[in-house]
Formats: C-alpha cells, structure tokens, sequence
C-alpha cells in the first residue's frame, strides 16, 4: 500500500476463479467501489483523501450476495501537505559580451550547487556557475577541446554527491568532477552530431544521456552504447525512479516541439531497449518529465499532463496558467516543482498548487529552463531578454 496526500494505492491478489465476480472496495467500512473483477485489478486506486488522515480499506469478493473472500484490514496515514512558504532571491549574470543562459541546474546540497550553460561578461565566457553557500562563481570547464572549442557551453548537469558530477557540454562531449578535478571524456563526441540535452543514472558506472536526433546512449563505466530509439525526434528530458520490485524506471521524453517537421514520443528504456509509450492525449510541443513509477506521471510542455499508469491515459491540468512549461522535478508526491516561460514558476504541496509568478517573483521577458527542488531548497535557471541570465533561489 501506499499513499500522497490525496490518494491511495492498494496492491490485490485474487485466484483466477473470482475473475468477473464482484469487487467490493470499502473505507472506513463504508462502500467506495464495486466492480467486476478483472485481471487489471492488480492495483486498486482510491482519491478524494484528506491530508494527514487515518484510513483503514478492505477489500471482499461477492458472486451476488454469497461473501467469497475478504481481505484483511489495512490502515495507512495520507502523507501531510509541504509548506508553500518560500524565501526568493535573483542572481542575473553576464550579458555584456553576449546573450547568456542557464540550461540546467543541480542542487548537491545548500552549499553546493552547480547551474551550467553559457554566460558572457564583458571581458571572458563561461559556462557554469557554484554556489558555495554564500555567493554565486562562474567557472569555466574546459573540455581539451574535444569538439575544437576548449569551454563550450554545457547543456545539462547531473550530480551523483560532491564528488561525482557529470556535465554534458552543447558538442556531446562530457566532463566529469571527481571533488578535486574534472576529467574528460571525449570518446563520445566521436560517435554522433550534436547537443546532449539531459543526463539521468544511478550510478556513474549507469549512465545515460539524450539529445537531438533521437539520441539515446548508455555508459557502463567503461564504454558508451548508443541504444536504437528509432526516431529523429529531439529527445528533450530524461527521468528514472526505483521501483516497488526495486527495479529502475526510466522513461525519456521527445518532441520537436514548434519546429518542422512535428512529432512526439514517449519512450520507455529497458536493458538497453526501447518501447514505445501511449502518448496520444500529450501535446506535438513537451519539454519535461518527472514521475514516481506506477503512481503519478507528469509531463510538462504546452500544458501539464498527468496520468497514473505508465502506460494509462492523460489528463490535462486546466487549472495551470496558461504558459510554457520547460522543467519539472520532485523529491515526493507532495513536494513537486515546475517552471517555464516569462518566469512561470510553481510548487506542488500534495493537495494544490501555489504560483509564484506575477506575485513573490515577477513576470519576466525570457525563460526560465529548467528547475530543481532538494530539501528545502529550490533554484530555477535561465535567461532574460537583456541578454542576460537569471537564478533563482528559494528557500523554505
């Protein structure tokens, strides 16, 4: 069993011998739900909960009015609301020598974060900024000039601890920070043409980025493989979590967005194959993925969709503010986050959502990219039309 603040999720085992008999799901000894009972049950699915609230479910099977079998009685507490409550402050960066952007950020922890992407000051160019706990750096990762430039922009960051990060830099080629050094991979930038857009892995020997072209690729610790997608479709964003059996998910998100030709996928990736996902209710333009496997799943693009199955439909959220959504990230069902255009930024507490846009943050002529929450700590990155590029910090 387990739970958000709002729903519910029981696990059901049957014999075969009561499929198409009748199922009878009651809370607090109160009939919810009464249905035929298919092969599908495996997964019962109850909502309209209460934060913070004690319930107790079981579960019988009836063949009309003849009482079958019961299951026993389980109680769980819905999980408790996260606070909405956020202090913000902007760090705005470069722009003097050109137009500058933060692509990706990631927060190892509140002294220790890294946003990456191409900053030009008056005088020098850079592609990453730290945060000691105090202020902001820029620095410059140099790549030894794997694709011919020595600090090419770097389009997205994945961090394992203080010691174990890896950038993925706009000409493929990828660097990775020991905690002392940061060391160089050019053997991948040999076997394609093009931007890494997002890294994702459990461990840096599990390893796997995604870019244009239906780029997906696998590195094992010792050499990377590029894995079929079967698309020439962008893929824009990457997103793994464990399992109950505790396998990994990992699903990863392609669209063309407004470019020709259109097209959109949803791919899930399993021993270095690739499956497609049901996709049809999603928008031609998407951009973001974060999900907990087998309970909720959230894609953001031009608009924000939801679904409960990794196959299951989608649902559109008609209650966000009409605006472009480039990232979303989460630690838990009720602590979810989100940002995109004109400084559209919002959280998620497990029962509503709270928008900060046009209220504690202004509204921005630019973007903001991509965003990030851990603990009680959120920064989202980006940039602005003035050239420049934006951080924001906020803390609970």
């Amino acid at each position: 069993m387990d739970v958000s603040c709002t729903e519910a999720w029981l696990s059901l085992q049957a014999k075969n011998d009561y499929l198409t008999k009748t199922l009878k799901m009651f809370k607090d000894d109160k009939l919810i739900m009464e249905k035929p009972l298919s092969a599908e049950d495996s997964l019962l699915y109850v909502d309209g909960l209460w934060p913070n609230t004690d319930y107790s479910f079981k579960a019988a099977v009836y063949d009309g009015a003849e009482l079958l079998t019961k299951s026993a009685t389980v109680t769980a507490t819905t999980m408790d609301t996260t606070s909405h409550d956020f202090t913000w402050q902007t760090f705005e960066f470069g722009g003097e020598g050109g137009s500058s952007s933060f692509y990706d950020v990631a927060i190892i922890d509140e002294n220790d974060i890294w946003a990456v992407g191409e900053i030009y000051t008056a005088n020098d160019k850079y592609n990453a900024a730290h945060w000691d706990g105090e202020k902001w750096e820029l620095r410059k990762i140099k790549t030894n000039a794997c694709g011919g430039v020595d600090y090419p922009p770097i389009k997205t960051v994945f961090a394992f601890s203080k010691n174990n990060i890896v950038f993925g830099h706009i000409d493929a080629s990828i660097t990775k920070y020991n905690g002392a050094n940061f060391v160089n991979d050019c053997s991948f930038i040999k076997q394609i043409n093009g931007s890494i857009n997002k890294i994702w892995g459990t461990s840096s020997s599990d390893l796997y980025v995604v870019g244009n072209s239906g780029l997906i690729a696998h590195y094992d610790g010792k050499k990377w493989q590029r894995i079929e997608s079967g698309i020439q479709i962008n893929i824009r964003d990457i997103w793994g979590a464990k399992t109950e059996n505790n396998k990994f998910q990992i699903i990863a998100l392609a669209s063309n967005g407004g470019q020709i030709p259109q097209g959109k996928k949803l791919l899930l990736i399993q021993n270095n194959t690739v499956k497609y996902l049901n996709d049809s209710e999603l928008d031609m333009s998407l951009a973001a993925i974060w999900f907990k496997p087998e309970r909720k799943y959230y894609i953001g693009g031009a608009g924000l969709f939801e679904s409960y199955g990794i196959n299951a439909s989608w649902q559109e959220d008609k209650s966000q503010p009409l605006l472009y959504i480039s990232g979303i990230r989460g630690q838990s069902l009720n602590d979810i986050v989100l940002c995109g255009g004109y400084g559209h930024l919002s959280h998620f507490n497990g029962l509503n959502w709270k928008h900060y846009y046009g209220k504690e943050l202004p509204q921005i002529s630019g973007n903001l990219n991509e965003i990030s929450i851990k603990r009680d700590l959120i920064v989202a990155v980006g940039w602005l039309m003035n050239r420049k590029a934006i951080i924001y910090m906020g803390i609970r």
